[in-house]
């Protein structure tokens, strides 16, 4: 059972963790080379072996635990860009918007609820329903918006 998951604020260690195993790799490549020559080449093998390993470990969990953690859906209104992003062991939901490229600005929260196959999203004065990747409830009308599953 996996009992730590690594939080993607950490992957900057894959930034200080592979040049490290590098550089530690070539290090005994370079001492055995003196003493045992036929030695130092699978170190130096397992230097750039290592590296990607390391890389694409790193990659995978961190895949992994936001996909655990969290889901979101993106949609276009009125020529704005909408995030919505389900958080899953809270229960909760965030709705952003993006006014810029690079920029976001959240403006509301609330309870998050499945239920048959549909999402309920509730605030104190907002109701939503998600149900086959369409938003119910946003805007004027009762027109749905169709919405974009984000790949975490």
């Amino acid at each position: 059972m996996r009992t730590m998951n690594p939080d993607p604020s950490v992957s900057i260690g894959i930034i200080l963790l592979i040049p490290f195993v590098i550089v530690i790799n070539l290090i005994i490549a370079g001492i055995l080379f003196f003493f045992k020559k036929q030695y130092s080449k699978f170190f130096l093998i397992n230097a750039v072996i290592s590296a990607f390993i390391i890389n694409f470990l790193f990659s995978a969990e961190i895949s992994r635990h936001q996909r655990a953690r969290l889901e979101s859906w993106e949609f276009k209104y009125n020529n704005r860009i909408y995030e919505i992003v389900h958080w899953k062991s809270e229960g909760t939901f965030s709705m952003s918007e993006q006014p810029d490229p690079g920029a976001s600005l959240e403006f509301l929260e609330g309870k998050f609820v499945e239920s048959n196959k549909e999402y309920y999203l509730t605030t104190d004065s907002t109701k939503y329903v998600i149900r086959k990747n369409v938003l119910y409830g946003f805007g004027n009308g009762s027109k749905g918006i169709a919405l974009k599953k984000n790949s975490l």
